[in-house]
């Protein structure tokens, strides 16, 4: 039997975290029974926006919920995680990466088993209509290219743009391809933060299929497109923003030229966290799998972080030229 309403509450209320709290405020079968935030200002203001109650630590709100999103920065995920755990056996929605080291990652996952409790990490393009279509279609890709491209902001420059924007392109890629990588080649480098800004992943695959994946956080436009060859003769073209997926279906004939037919779909404009959150709380009431598992999340990580060393590997190797050249 589903449970018929879930109490949740959200940690952390920032730019991300008052999304989630509006959102659990507007689904059914969720009560949202309060917010925290290290901040306190910042929680009784959203608060008072949403009329739910203020708690004035992790503890106490752990006590009243049967889950809780976990908005925190990345550093602190897996901190944040494991005191919840601690406390209460809750179901946990952890926004992504899921933590900022494998290490912690796996501390969480460990917690997560002995609990016996649902994780589902926030990896959102997984719930945008045109990544679904493809993932349904039962793709066989050969190729991919990715491109996410942002202007600065001052949000998330505490970590890589690897992980931070890149992971999305990975852990939507790792899902397509559903095969080991062999090899990786990489350049990145910082721009305007201490991590690195701008990085491009050459990903090889065991099954032969190839992905080229390009992230910026200091471009001029914002650009979120992948685009995918698959072995049967098709192409996929999909904008995340404006979620229009393209279509190309590539036709041989002996002795003629390949005839090649185009569609395009635009798909209606639903809000993906209210989509993501709803599975969530879905998977809680009738006791289903995740959509995004704890161990992808940590396998999208795990190919991140080693993509962020590729890049200082890289980096380092640029300086060392420069250094050595007689013109320099």
């Amino acid at each position: 039997m589903a449970r018929e309403t879930v109490s949740v509450g959200v940690v952390g209320v920032g730019y991300l975290g008052q999304h989630h709290a509006r959102v659990y405020s507007e689904l059914p079968h969720v009560l949202l029974a309060g917010i925290f935030d290290s901040d306190l200002r910042r929680a009784e203001e959203i608060g008072a926006r949403l009329k739910v109650p203020v708690f004035s630590s992790l503890e106490e709100l752990t006590d009243r919920v049967d889950a809780l999103s976990v908005v925190t920065p990345t550093s602190t995920h897996a901190e944040v995680a494991l005191r919840i755990l601690a406390r209460k056996k809750v179901a946990l929605f952890l926004e992504k990466p899921i933590a900022d080291s494998l290490a912690s990652a796996r501390k969480v996952l460990d917690a997560v088993r002995q609990a016996g409790v649902l994780l589902q990490v926030g990896h959102i393009e997984r719930f945008n209509p045109g990544v679904v279509a493809m993932l349904e279609s039962g793709v066989r890709p050969a190729y991919i290219e990715a491109q996410r491209l942002s202007p600065f902001g001052l949000r998330a420059t505490d970590v890589p743009v690897i992980v931070d924007l890149m992971i999305h392109d990975i852990d939507i890629i790792l899902a397509l391809v559903k095969s080991p990588i062999t090899t990786m080649r990489v350049v990145g480098t910082p721009a305007v933060t201490s991590h690195i800004d701008l990085a491009n992943a050459w990903i090889e695959f065991k099954n032969g299929c190839l992905a080229s994946v390009t992230a910026s956080r200091v471009s001029l436009e914002k650009v979120r497109k992948i685009r995918l060859f698959d072995r049967r003769g098709l192409y996929y073209s999909l904008n995340y923003e404006t979620r229009e997926l393209g279509v190309a279906t590539v036709k041989f004939e002996p002795s003629s030229l390949p005839e090649i037919s185009r569609s395009k779909k635009t798909f209606a404009n639903e809000e993906p966290l209210k989509k993501e959150l709803g599975t969530f709380i879905d998977s809680l009431r009738n006791g289903l799998p995740p959509k995004v598992s704890g161990e992808e999340a940590c396998q999208a990580l795990e190919v991140a972080l080693e993509v962020n060393r590729l890049a200082h590997e890289s980096l380092e190797r640029f300086h060392d030229t420069e250094e050595d050249d007689p013109l320099s």
